[in-house]
């Protein structure tokens, strides 16, 4: 997906649903923190806040941009912990090892499932043996689906407000699901709208995908969830929860 404009209005549609899993699990772990897909830092520096050293890649220039904003703005205390870096995550060497890794809001779900092998390789490479890697991903009873979304409203600081319609199809031949985004923004004093569209193609992953992705990269499952209360995944889960562990040598 390619972010412009619209980068500002992610975190006001975000629910932050995996936010406690994820910084429950945080608080399991040791070792210095990585997130794959940063988006705009939000989980990345609440982890910081508990003391930890961070760190996070996106492919998006924008959305680093976006993260170092949100850190200036709003987590100040955590600047001397945190680095954030524009890298893909296909292919990245931080020359670094971490203790824990995630990669929250199904940001690893590209368009192929071929790329979870590259990520999952490139993340097994980085950590410390023990070390422990969870994300999510969008569950195939939920992209096996044409639907639209009803449109969701925020109000944003200095009465704007945003208006999200989302057009989601399903491609049985292609296991793929392609999305179509569109925000309207309305500003205080103006008669029209601003409009941005964002287009996204989604592979569906299913657990025995990513069984195989782990394996090849050295990592090994250790819970499957449908939600992220740690619920047991059942065929009309909506989400896929992963916690994986980096096999010792």
């Amino acid at each position: 997906m390619g972010y412009g404009r619209s980068v500002e209005f992610d975190d006001y549609f975000d629910t932050k649903a995996g936010l406690q899993f994820y910084l429950d699990l945080a608080g399991e772990t040791a070792g210095d923190v990585l997130e794959l897909g940063l988006g705009t830092g939000h989980l990345l520096f609440e982890i910081a806040k508990q003391g930890r050293d961070v760190w996070g890649i996106d492919s998006s220039p924008e959305m680093v941009r976006e993260a170092k904003k949100r850190r200036r703005n709003y987590y100040p205390e955590v600047s001397g912990r945190s680095r954030l870096i524009v890298a893909d995550m296909l292919s990245f060497d931080l020359g670094h090892q971490f203790g824990f890794v995630y990669a929250a809001s199904s940001s690893i779900q590209g368009d192929s499932v071929d790329d979870l092998r590259g990520i999952f390789r490139s993340t097994a490479d980085q950590m410390i043996e023990g070390g422990t890697f969870a994300f999510d991903v969008m569950s195939p009873y939920n992209l096996r689906r044409t639907i639209n979304v009803p449109p969701e409203e925020r109000e944003l600081p200095g009465g704007r407000v945003i208006i999200r319609f989302i057009a989601q199809s399903y491609f049985e031949g292609d296991e793929t699901a392609a999305f179509n985004i569109l925000y309207k923004e309305h500003i205080p004093g103006r008669t029209k709208y601003d409009t941005y569209r964002e287009e996204a193609e989604m592979a569906i992953i299913t657990p025995e995908v990513i069984d195989d992705a782990l394996d090849y990269a050295g990592l090994s499952r250790k819970a499957l969830y449908g939600d992220f209360d740690r619920h047991p995944y059942v065929e009309d889960s909506m989400v896929i929860v992963v916690v994986a562990q980096k096999d010792r040598a």
